[in-house]
């Protein structure tokens, strides 16, 4: 019982002195640079965007398997089953932004990108 509490102890007294010694920013949050300032950038004004990504769900079927008899002579009840049909991707999708009143307003995407979309792997 003896060795059991000395041995309880001395994990207890290395978690309170282990916690109480490490630094509260971790590397990865030092380099994502969270705490540094951004740049003053004002987009309201910045010109026209004509593209923005924007998400596309994934599309999903739900079939019905009727019921039938298995070849191993069971019976099988039917099922309801998801299939995803078409992975979720991005898309460029057009927006309409007001003029604004500046002269000189810097385009920052003036049209849609060229790029093809990634080409999908067949299973």
């Amino acid at each position: 019982m003896k060795a059991f509490t000395l041995i309880s102890v001395a994990y207890l007294s290395s978690i309170f002195v282990g916690c109480a010694s490490v630094n509260q920013g971790s590397v990865l949050e030092e380099r994502a640079g969270y705490n540094t300032p951004s740049p003053n950038m004002n987009l309201s004004g910045a010109g026209s965007v004509k593209y923005v990504p924007s998400r596309v769900p994934e599309k999903v079927i739900v079939p019905w398997l009727h019921a039938k008899e298995l070849p191993s002579k069971d019976y099988f009840w039917g099922a309801w089953l998801s299939v995803v049909v078409m992975p979720e991707s991005w898309e460029m999708k057009k927006v309409d932004v007001p003029k604004t009143e500046k002269a000189k307003a810097i385009k920052r995407t003036p049209d849609k990108p060229t790029a093809s979309p990634p080409k999908l792997k067949k299973p």
